[in-house]
């Protein structure tokens, strides 16, 4: 299994290509616009881009999903929570895709925005019941988590965002084991979150005990800490 980082400092963006050489299968996660370095790096590893997921609408970038469909013939994969003005496959919690060595597991994790997903990352060539890493696009950041206050014009209050995430959190993210590999969808810089790390991979154990917002607290606790002091969200 391949699972390849790119971080884009101007928007302090990761996004990721998974690829399985069995089946040449490639995977691009939360693709930026310029979707060049995704094919140019496929085709060097003789893989072909057959899939696209984004984890959550973005509202800091144009992110590159369409142009892969075309350029790619990749089918996109949104969390089943999602509307859109194109076909994609709608991925509920518990949903799979498996290519070769390869296998992608959802986790529906709303918080940040309410269609957003995590990817569970197994590479089954070295453990079929262990995750290798999560991908958890804005839902959890290393040393943060999403802000929940961004959706106020789509008629979601930044309480009942908050209330979801601490669910999503406690439910699905932190109950993973501790050397699962965090890969989040941005750093520090991006107005997603209020206190990112520089670092750009962790574990959820290290999460566990460093970062503020998992310590132990009770929901309305956590509501309380997460909506607070989160800078003028942009225009």
């Amino acid at each position: 299994m391949l699972l390849r980082q790119y971080y884009l400092g101007c928007l302090s963006h990761a996004s990721y290509l998974i690829g399985d050489e069995q089946t040449k299968t490639a995977v691009v996660v939360d693709p930026q616009r310029d979707v060049d370095q995704y094919l140019a790096d496929a085709e060097q590893l003789g893989l072909r881009i057959r899939h696209v997921f984004l984890t959550h609408f973005h509202a800091d970038f144009v992110a590159g999903h369409l142009e892969l469909r075309d350029r790619a013939g990749a089918a996109i994969h949104l969390g089943a929570r999602a509307t859109a003005e194109y076909i994609f496959v709608p991925m509920r919690d518990g949903e799979t895709l498996e290519f070769g060595g390869v296998r992608l597991q959802t986790l529906e994790t709303p918080g940040h925005t309410p269609e957003a997903i995590s990817l569970l990352v197994f590479d089954l060539t070295k453990d079929v019941t262990k995750p290798h890493a999560v991908l958890t696009g804005d839902t959890l950041f290393i040393s943060d988590v999403g802000r929940p206050d961004l959706m106020a014009s789509a008629g979601m209050t930044a309480e009942e965002l908050a209330a979801m995430l601490y669910d999503s959190l406690h439910g699905k993210l932190l109950p993973l084991p501790d050397d699962t590999l965090v890969y989040p969808a941005h750093g520090a810089g991006s107005l997603c979150g209020k206190n990112l790390s520089t670092d750009t991979v962790s574990t959820i154990g290290a999460q566990r005990v460093f970062n503020y917002a998992l310590q132990p607290m009770s929901k309305g606790e956590f509501i309380r800490l997460v909506t607070a002091d989160q800078v003028p969200a942009p225009a």
